[in-house]
């Protein structure tokens, strides 16, 4: 399995990079025919269709008996097995691929008995690969990266997003976790907001944040990341302080249990249906 899993590997990232560089070449189309999905801030583009039938088309051809769960395509209902399943974003960040914002990826993750097993991220704007097998470390352009390893709030960024569905039920406990991280006694260095969730994963990933607080999330927004980060040397834990479900709608990524553990009292939760 171990040969056989370093070609799926390679396969993702090659894959990766084909579908990325269609991506950036389209992103200064004028017209990139954008529609609306759930609400005015979730988006696709005709480019995210594009990508997304390339991935599965040629994923499909090499692993037939493989299972897929893909953003464009999702049914609403998404089943996760023990069988081999993609996890996949065809562009995660959207909106920021639409305004030129450089935080818009291609996320590819297998899973394997319920567990990410390879994560890989590209953002194409930007030339950056993230990469990850289990039990093989992460890497950025092919150069091994590792996590901050902050223990201390007052000493952390933290990333975290208001997400596209805002109604009142979904902002405030949002906006009362950013307060309660900015604000003393916690006080972090800063809160920062990327728009793109896979690109927030590897900014933690590489030592560039701390820690990453997100919920309204599906799976395929950071599947990928999530195991770039714990083989960069993080942990990941669900919102409230539990084991992570890839079907729970949220994500604690943190350099450092303890700065995961500091986090916790001040996430305020959001329930959401799991996919």
């Amino acid at each position: 399995m171990s040969d056989e899993l370093q070609d799926i590997y390679l396969t993702a990232q090659s894959l990766a990079k084909q579908v990325g560089d269609i991506a950036r070449a389209e992103s200064s189309s004028c017209d990139k025919s954008i529609q609306c999905k759930d609400s005015t801030a979730d988006m696709v583009t005709e480019t995210d269709k594009k990508v997304e039938n390339m991935i599965l088309k040629t994923l499909k051809q090499k692993y037939p008996t493989h299972k897929f769960i893909a953003e464009e395509s999702s049914s609403g209902s998404n089943i996760l097995t023990n069988d081999p399943t993609w996890i996949i974003d065809p562009i995660d960040g959207t909106a920021n691929y639409i305004h030129g914002f450089p935080f818009s990826a291609i996320s590819i993750g297998l899973a394997i008995n319920k567990e990410i097993v390879i994560g890989v991220v590209y953002n194409f704007l930007l030339d950056q690969l993230y990469a990850a097998k289990k039990g093989s470390g992460s890497f950025l352009n092919g150069k091994p990266i590792h996590v901050s390893q902050c223990k201390e709030l007052r000493k952390a960024i933290v990333i975290t997003d208001l997400g596209y569905t805002r109604t009142e039920k979904e902002l405030t406990p949002k906006i009362s976790t950013i307060r309660g991280l900015a604000a003393e006694p916690s006080h972090v260095h800063g809160i920062r907001t990327l728009g793109c969730a896979s690109a927030s994963c590897c900014m933690v990933s590489q030592g560039g944040a701390d820690a990453y607080i997100e919920y309204g999330l599906h799976c395929w927004d950071y599947a990928a990341g999530e195991l770039i980060v714990r083989e960069a040397g993080g942990v990941s834990l669900y919102p409230t302080g539990g084991p992570l479900d890839l079907m729970g709608r949220g994500v604690l990524l943190a350099s450092s249990k303890e700065l995961a553990e500091a986090m916790l009292p001040y996430i305020q939760h959001v329930e959401y249906p799991r996919d």
